[in-house]
C-alpha cells in the first residue's frame, strides 16, 4: 500500500476530510500541506480529488455501492478498496485534454454505483472505514472514457 499512497501523495491530490466533507474551503483548488502519513497519524481522514493529474493520466474513481460487484471484481484483474457500501476502483484515464466529466453507472437499468471525474473527491485508502484488497494493479488504466465504456459494457454495465 505504500507505493499506491507514495504515487498517490500529491498536494494537488490529496485534501483533509472529515467523512465524506472537505475541511478546507475551496477544496477543489486547494493545496494540502499535510501530507498522507501526517494526516493518518493524527487520526484524521484524508479525501481524493477526482479529475486530477497523475502524470499524463486523470484520476478517477469508480464508486460501485452495488451490493453485487463481486460478480465486476471477479473478472477484472485490479486492486480495490473495499468501503462500507461497496467498492472504489482507481483508474487512470489518459490526458485528452479536459477531465473527464462525471457520470453514473447502470446495470440492467438499475443505478449501480458513479463514475467520479472532475470536481469530486473520495475518502482516501487507509483512512476510517477503507480497506485495500490487492489483486493486480493499483489502478485500472484507459486510453479514453469510451474505451472504459466498452469495458464496462462487457459487463453490463453501463456509464453514463
Amino acid at each position: 500500500m505504500e507505493l499506491l499512497l507514495k504515487e498517490l501523495d500529491k498536494d494537488y491530490i490529496r485534501v483533509k476530510t472529515k467523512g465524506k466533507v472537505p475541511q478546507v474551503l475551496d477544496w477543489v483548488n486547494y493545496q494540502e500541506k499535510q501530507n498522507i502519513q501526517e494526516l493518518l497519524s493524527g487520526n484524521e481522514e484524508f479525501g481524493l480529488r477526482t479529475g486530477t493529474k497523475i502524470g499524463n493520466y486523470w484520476f478517477c474513481v469508480l464508486d460501485i455501492d452495488y451490493r453485487g460487484w463481486t460478480w465486476l471484481i471477479k473478472n477484472v484483474w485490479v486492486s480495490y478498496i473495499r468501503t462500507l457500501r461497496g467498492i472504489h476502483i482507481y483508474l487512470k484515464i489518459k490526458n485528452q485534454g479536459e477531465p473527464p466529466r462525471n457520470g453514473i453507472l447502470y446495470c440492467n437499468g438499475e443505478k449501480i454505483g458513479s463514475f467520479l471525474g472532475k470536481g469530486r473527491q473520495v475518502i482516501g485508502v487507509g483512512s476510517v472505514n477503507k480497506e485495500l484488497v490487492k489483486r493486480g494493479k493499483w489502478f485500472w488504466k484507459f486510453e479514453s472514457v469510451e474505451e472504459l465504456k466498452e469495458k464496462l459494457g462487457k459487463y453490463e454495465i453501463e456509464l453514463r
